[in-house]
């Protein structure tokens, strides 16, 4: 009998320990279907509290980026006027054009050298097909060099500031409409005269990264290769007829050289004995005269007379 009263109330205990872990089961799986709303709820709040951050730091797609392309490309050929105009020919096939042309080329013997130097824009989107073709239109390639920046940021940037930056300048109008005294006037018309300067130069600003953007940059030279020059030797003559022959042509340019000078002196020999006669007629007409006047012959003194005889007393 003691042994039934046990078993039934361990058969109630358990009776009660299932029926307190069913029901916490219950609230369990209860508040795991209410967290999915929670959550729903809290991302939409997270996304309409940070809208502001999200137009400051966007999520660009990634195959949809903004991309500078910049290249420089030089070539060789022995005919660099013509690769240049072919090249020319290319960048107008593929939607570009040549935005500067420089030719330095000149022809020795029939040997052509210089270069020339082209600056193409070529739609980014055929910007390898016009370096292929490039390189294709030459002998040999040189040197490449090819660089690419980024700037889909900066884009998204200038395009929110633009967009913020023409609300502000669309508000400051309205208030000029609405301003009934000459102070406001003045300050409204300077504040959208400065703040519709800054909104042309992030217009400007983004046209230029968009025309870059558009269109890549390839600096193409096109060069004729160098001609190895011999160096001078020895260009004397080789035998004694072309010593002879050598000498005689210099004997005879000496004398060509100094009738030459003869014949530009002797105009001026009347000159030079003219002035001769003026110098030299008076020296000697000097000395002549010197000579025939006889020269003056120094006094002697006289002799003393003898002393008188003295009378004797």
């Amino acid at each position: 009998m003691r042994n039934l009263r046990i078993s039934i109330v361990a058969a109630a205990a358990a009776l009660l320990l299932f029926g307190c872990s069913s029901a916490g089961s219950e609230d369990s799986s209860g508040g795991s279907v209410a967290d999915p709303e929670a959550a729903d709820v809290d991302d939409g709040a997270a996304e309409d509290g940070g809208g502001e951050t999200g137009a400051a730091d966007p999520q660009v797609d990634a195959g949809n980026r903004d991309v500078i392309y910049e290249s420089s490309l030089e070539v060789s050929d022995a005919d660099p006027d013509r690769v240049a105009e072919e090249a020319w020919a290319l960048a107008e096939s593929l939607g570009g054009y040549v935005s500067a042309d420089e030719r330095y080329l000149t022809t020795t013997d029939g040997t052509v050298q210089g270069s020339a130097t082209m600056v193409l824009r070529i739609p980014s989107e055929h910007f390898q097909e016009a370096m292929d073709g490039l390189t294709a239109l030459a002998e040999s390639e040189v040197r490449r060099s090819v660089t690419t920046e980024d700037v889909t940021e900066a884009v998204v940037d200038l395009e929110s500031y633009i967009a913020t930056k023409t609300a502000s300048v669309a508000r400051v109008r309205e208030l000029l409409a609405d301003a009934d005294t000459v102070a406001a006037i003045l300050e409204l018309e300077s504040e959208l005269a400065e703040r519709e300067g800054e909104l042309a130069s992030l217009q400007q600003q983004l046209a230029d990264l968009e025309d870059q953007v558009a269109l890549s940059t390839i600096t193409f030279t096109a060069s004729a290769p160098d001609v190895d020059v011999a160096e001078p030797g020895y260009e004397g003559p080789d035998s004694f007829w072309d010593g002879l022959v050598a000498g005689s042509k210099g004997a005879l340019s000496f004398l060509v050289g100094l009738s030459v000078v003869i014949g530009v002196l002797l105009p001026f020999l009347p000159i030079a004995a003219l002035v001769a006669a003026a110098i030299i007629v008076p020296i000697r007409w000097r000395a002549k005269r010197r000579q025939a006047i006889p020269p003056v012959s120094p006094t002697r003194p006289l002799p003393a007379a003898p002393p008188l005889p003295r009378e004797r007393v």
